[in-house]
């Protein structure tokens, strides 16, 4: 039931019991106001008020939330070398592991120059095994040696910038996952961080919702949570993810569940239902016509105290159920009024009277 049903239905109730109910209706201040500065009158009792002592129960509820589901990775991979593309091995849909071969482009002068920079190595280390032997008979000077070496450091990282050169004309997949587009064809021409394949892993799959400040306390990392699809199936995961930084239209706050998916059935962007276990809590359960409205519209009840006065206490609704509606934010115990609480205001003295038919779940 929502709020907005919830005070309705207050309403309702408060004007149907005004005109049949025959206890004494007190002063007319709305509820919620400060207590009267005079005496009531000797010859005027306080008004009758059925109450009953109600204590907090714990409450079991799960979240509901409307969710969407997002891969794993998405992922575009691009162009580290420029040259032209002689083969295209992946395509749209194919699922790939990782190391597969996608895309590969022109080797051309890049083989020769990985040979030359192989053979120059190989010179240099002659050269310098060869001023190292000298160095150790004394013939050269250390000098002669550094150098050689220095010269040796250069040719192989010479050769190492071949290497790479070369190996980055083929273009493999980072990780198992799905093709979900390709961007080049065989005989496109590609330069540096040109987009070439969109790579997508739905293993695990994520669902995400929103969830209010107000909750946001409420969500352990992995605790278990489902995921129902409109197509009626249910998926079980855990929470992996909770924000730390609100939306700034909806100040709302990002949690995910992840769920296996090995066959990639659960594709990224369907709606689904997210049902998440909120942390226990201790509430009170009772009749919607015990919630009331303040003076300046805050949602509360009306209990008595020990003195006999009537305190209006401010409440938070945290579920809603057949039986009645749990609310947060009360005493652990309390002498609730559940009859009469729309005639009397806070601070008034009141004569509470206990009756055994009415409970606080059931209201008046």
């Amino acid at each position: 039931m929502r709020r907005s049903w919830i005070i309705a239905l207050l309403i309702a109730a408060s004007a149907t019991a005004w005109v049949v109910s025959g206890l004494p209706f007190g002063d007319a201040t709305e509820p919620g106001a400060p207590a009267a500065t005079e005496p009531q009158a000797e010859s005027q009792p306080p008004p009758t008020v059925r109450v009953a002592d109600v204590t907090a129960q714990q409450l079991d509820s799960t979240l509901v939330l409307q969710a969407r589901t997002l891969a794993d990775r998405n992922v575009t991979i691009r162009a580290e070398t420029s040259g032209l593309v002689v083969e295209a091995l992946a395509e749209r849909g194919d699922r790939v592991r990782r190391g597969d071969v996608l895309i590969r482009i022109a080797v051309d002068e890049r083989q020769a120059r990985l040979e030359e920079a192989e053979a120059l190595v190989a010179q240099r280390e002659i050269e310098f095994n060869a001023a190292a032997t000298l160095n150790q008979r004394g013939y050269t000077a250390d000098t002669a040696r550094a150098e050689s070496a220095a010269r040796l450091a250069e040719a192989q990282a010479q050769l190492e910038l071949a290497r790479l050169a070369l190996d980055k004309t083929v273009i493999r997949a980072p990780f198992d996952g799905m093709v979900d587009n390709r961007y080049v064809e065989v005989g496109d021409f590609l330069d540096i961080a040109d987009h070439i394949v969109q790579l997508v892993d739905l293993d695990p799959i994520r669902v995400r919702g929103e969830i209010s400040e107000r909750r946001l306390g409420h969500i352990d990392f992995g605790v278990s949570g489902s995921a129902r699809f409109l197509d009626g199936s249910e998926e079980t995961g855990a929470v992996t993810y909770v924000g730390s930084i609100a939306n700034e239209s909806t100040r709302t706050f990002p949690v995910e569940i992840e769920l296996p998916n090995p066959n990639g059935r659960i594709i990224e962007g369907i709606t689904a239902e997210l049902r998440l276990p909120v942390r226990q809590e201790m509430a009170h359960r009772v009749s919607p016509s015990l919630i009331g409205l303040s003076d300046d519209g805050v949602l509360g009840v009306k209990a008595v105290g020990d003195d006999n006065r009537v305190n209006f206490h401010p409440v938070e609704v945290l579920a809603d159920s057949p039986e009645g509606i749990w609310l947060g934010g009360l005493p652990e115990s309390l002498r609730l009024i559940v009859v009469g609480q729309d005639y009397v205001r806070a601070g008034q003295l009141v004569q509470p009277v206990y009756h055994q038919s009415v409970s606080a779940a059931e209201g008046s």
